[in-house]
């Protein structure tokens, strides 16, 4: 019993210290145990978005900007709404896809919201 109390003590201590020496790892330990869980919860978060993104990516040859645009509209379920109700509804042109591509992407996101919504 000892022991875990010497334990939490070292442990608090280390929390409290505004050292320079102690700090600065502590900060940088904590900022990357808060980016492993911010991922973890987009993951979880965005399943049809995800699963669209990894469709698309195996179904069609993407440039790197086209890579870039995918992941920055299809980066959660709610951007990937917005893609699909502004431009395979409304049929809005995109700069990115079109013609043939944007009716691939159209249909691999409209089965992915459909997959979403049937759970």
């Amino acid at each position: 019993m000892k022991l875990f109390i010497i334990l939490v003590l070292v442990v608090l201590t280390l929390f409290t210290i505004d050292h320079p020496i102690i700090k600065e790892p502590r900060d940088k330990l904590l900022g990357e145990g808060v980016d492993v869980l911010n991922k973890a919860s987009k993951i979880n978060r965005s399943l049809a978005a995800n699963r669209a993104k990894s469709k698309i990516k195996s179904a069609l040859t993407l440039s790197e900007s086209e890579l870039e645009y995918l992941e920055q509209t299809m980066s959660s379920d709610e951007k990937l709404q917005i893609f699909h109700n502004r431009y395979c509804l409304s049929k809005d042109l995109n700069m990115y896809f079109y013609d043939d591509r944007l009716n691939t992407v159209c249909s691999i996101v409209t089965e992915s919201l459909t997959k979403m919504r049937g759970k």
